[in-house]
């Protein structure tokens, strides 16, 4: 029986520091999910209940302050390291 693999959610609005990232992840065997700005990354975390959140401070749309405090204030994700 194969043991589930962690999952990363990483919120990175940099496409090549996202990608780096995910080859990185991937080839140490985590499941990977990406999101490109803050408001998505939101919608992912909500959805994919990730075991950590790689977060970036400086994104389009909501940066990583605001998305960090609506990931405290969510019952679903308040307890997911960040």
């Amino acid at each position: 029986m194969s043991e589930k693999k962690q999952t990363i959610l990483l919120i990175e609005d940099e496409e090549m520091l996202a990608n780096m990232y995910e080859t990185k992840f991937k080839a140490s065997g985590y499941d990977i999910h990406k999101a490109m700005d803050g408001e998505s990354g939101l919608k992912l975390a909500e959805q994919t209940n990730p075991d950590i959140i790689l977060l970036d401070v400086i994104m389009p749309k909501l940066d990583g302050f605001s998305v960090l405090k609506q990931l405290r204030e969510n019952a679903k994700t308040k307890n997911t390291p960040v």
